[in-house]
């Protein structure tokens, strides 16, 4: 049986090794799906894991947020984080916990994560430049794009080493080598595991594309090609590990989204002096 018939089935059945998510992971997806959550209703449902809520207090206080007056309230975190933006943290850290839990990765999980935060920040940043409506809501799938790669290097040791063998020997983008090797890239991987978590599409289909961006369904085409630049840029910056041996971003990127090459330079360089905060962000996160 191949990868991708392999994946295609622990995804799709029932009782397979890909965990589910907690009751308080389903429930966040469901305030993410719903846009008429208050703040209240988002805090109350944090508060019910001590350890979500500890990690988001830290990070409410970090110099990534730069408060003069300390958060204590999980309620002034989500004022001070940002609410989709606290959605994405949780998200981010719930299903690292529930995916990551063997030994033997041959994919650093550590530098994976600093990689996707320097990636929503970008985004963030990006989208904040050419398309503020959507700055909130980009951070999201900016930060979970690169879940489907955690499943390969977790399921599939022996298979994903040997992709990342081939992509780092051919100088080849690692999407490209999964497809070519496994028939499947980690992009659509992300997708499928959305799916079968319920995640709403509009998390979903931005990190489903972000490799694809002119195949995107129009209404999230623009927030793929802003999370398929923000990680390169993030990859130029040399903000922790994809694990991609070759930084690459889809033809004509930036002027499909409206940035020109001053604002790319400008956004490595903003990436390289935040490096600090995001760092404080990462070591709080994990």
């Amino acid at each position: 049986m191949d990868v991708k018939t392999k994946i295609l089935q622990m995804i799709q059945k029932r009782e397979s090794d890909i965990p589910g998510l907690s009751a308080v992971m389903d429930n966040i997806i469901s305030v993410a799906s719903d846009d008429k959550t208050t703040t209240e209703e988002l805090a109350d449902i944090i508060s019910h894991d001590p350890a979500m809520t500890t990690k988001l207090l830290k990070l409410a206080n970090s110099i990534y947020y730069a408060q003069k007056n300390r958060v204590e309230t999980v309620k002034r975190a989500i004022t001070v984080i940002g609410f989709d933006e606290i959605i994405g943290i949780a998200l981010g850290m719930g299903t690292l916990s529930s995916i990551v839990g063997k030994n033997g990765l041959r994919l650093d999980m550590k530098a994976l994560w600093f990689h996707s935060i320097g990636v929503a920040t970008a985004a963030k940043a990006l989208a904040l430049r050419t398309n503020p409506g959507i700055a909130n809501k980009i951070f999201i799938p900016a930060l979970l794009h690169d879940m489907g790669k955690i499943v390969f290097a977790v399921y599939f040791q022996d298979e994903y080493t040997r992709v990342r063998q081939s992509a780092m020997e051919n100088k080849k983008p690692l999407y490209l080598a999964e497809t070519e090797m496994l028939e499947m890239d980690h992009a659509i991987l992300t997708g499928l595991l959305m799916k079968r978590w319920n995640f709403p599409k509009s998390i979903m289909l931005p990190c489903r594309f972000h490799h694809a961006p002119d195949a995107s369904p129009v209404q999230f085409r623009y927030h793929s090609l802003i999370i398929n630049l923000a990680d390169y840029l993030t990859q130029k910056a040399r903000i922790g590990h994809s694990g991609n041996p070759v930084p690459v971003t889809v033809k004509n990127c930036s002027r499909k989204i409206g940035i020109n090459e001053s604002v790319l330079r400008l956004t490595i360089e903003q990436l390289k002096r935040k490096e600090t905060e995001i760092k404080d962000f990462f070591d709080i996160t994990t």
